[in-house]
């Protein structure tokens, strides 16, 4: 397992890309003034909060998990109230709170985010990094959305492992100015028609993944060596229409409102609000054929966690209407709490289907997995060669 994880973290893997880098870049949208309402409202729900998920609060909280989950701004007033202080450590690829805690990180992470396809995965292998939550402690998981409440990727042995805090897809963004929609399959897009058009992040799973569903392999998270060779040659057809690879979703909106391309790949419904703002009209739609991909981003407690009681009461908090209404607005995503829904601007609340979510299992957000296995598995290539092979279309 060392020996995979370390391989993968030296390739610099940077997939899944975060969708949560955006409200602190180039486009410089405030985010306070986005959901203010919702922090008065939260303000409000403390002692609730406090009192229900039990213990003595105070001192640190160990963060490590994607940039803005930590929730700095929604969860400040309770936060300060209640004397924490959280210790952030931000990540780019979802194994790195795996590999902290296997080099001497256990009993120093409290609370982890992370998204559910390497959830899953450390669930399935029986790999220890997460406890068994005791859901009484956290009273506000019981208005998650039924999808979430009965999350598979979150649960084993009948024990709880995670709770769900945004979720989302990753369409493709155009501009209807210049196209009336997109393409039946993503590899439709090597047309000459669209040289000079198209923005990919660099994103080693999602891009592979993409391609291998539009080429009809039938579980593009499980490929051979073949099939992944296969994948790359098909994609560098469509390379020469590329702009850019652009280094996170936020990047990617910019290209889109600088006008340098037309469409993104891969991309993010909210970036259509985010060039709203900047005057420029943009839309999403996904392959009629092909669709897109989903995840779900959800916090767990690791096991030795030294700051129990602060993480239970923290998570609780999180997960009340309006706390998860400021986190969904804040990171451009989905709520996981029902009553939350209604406490979104319209613009936010329409990013998403919510009848995805409203069916128990989720639908093809609870079936679909993205991510690869962290190792080889028999003829199934493992992730660090999806990178691999990812670096090599890049310069091929």
């Amino acid at each position: 397992m060392h020996d995979s994880l370390d391989e993968l973290r030296n390739a610099k893997l940077n997939a899944p890309v975060s969708r949560r880098y955006v409200l602190n870049g180039i486009l410089g949208i405030s985010a306070v003034a986005a959901f203010g309402p919702l922090l008065a409202a939260c303000a409000k729900s403390d002692s609730s909060t406090e009192a229900a998920s039990g213990g003595k609060l105070g001192g640190e909280l160990n963060f490590i998990g994607y940039s803005g989950e930590d929730a700095a701004t929604v969860a400040k007033d309770f936060l300060t109230k209640n004397g924490i202080t959280v210790k952030p450590t931000f990540i780019a690829s979802p194994d790195e709170p795996l590999t902290k805690f296997k080099t001497g990180g256990r009993g120093q992470l409290d609370i982890i985010s992370d998204n559910k396809d390497f959830q899953r995965s450390l669930l399935a292998a029986g790999e220890e990094l997460y406890q068994a939550l005791d859901l009484s402690r956290i009273p506000n998981a019981a208005g998650l959305f039924p999808a979430f409440a009965s999350a598979e990727w979150l649960t084993k042995d009948g024990n709880v492992y995670g709770v769900p805090l945004i979720w989302g897809d990753e369409p493709c963004v155009y501009n209807p100015a210049k196209w009336d929609g997109v393409p039946a399959k993503y590899t439709d897009f090597a047309d000459k028609k669209f040289k000079g058009e198209l923005v990919m992040v660099d994103d080693a799973v999602a891009n592979t993944w993409l391609w291998a569903k539009s080429m009809g392999i039938a579980d593009p998270s499980r490929m051979t060596q073949k099939q992944i060779d296969a994948t790359i040659k098909e994609m560098l057809k469509t390379k020469p229409n590329v702009v850019t690879f652009s280094a996170s979703l936020g990047d990617q909106a910019d290209v889109l409102v600088r006008g340098d391309a037309s469409i993104a790949i891969g991309g993010w419904a909210y970036q259509i609000v985010l060039a709203e703002k900047k005057g420029v009209t943009l839309k999403s739609a996904s392959p009629a054929t092909d669709g897109t991909f989903y995840w779900s981003d959800a916090y767990g407690i690791a096991v030795d966690a030294p700051n129990i009681d602060n993480a239970y009461a923290f998570i609780n908090y999180m997960m009340s209407p309006e706390a998860n209404a400021a986190i969904a607005t804040e990171l451009g995503s989905g709520a996981t709490i029902s009553a939350a829904v209604d406490k979104l601007d319209a613009n936010t609340k329409g990013l998403y289907d919510y009848s995805i979510v409203a069916q128990p299992g989720g639908g093809v957000l609870g079936s679909q997995v993205v991510t690869p296995p962290i190792n080889d598995d028999g003829d199934i290539v493992g992730m660090p060669k999806w990178v691999k092979a990812w670096e090599a279309f890049k310069l091929g």
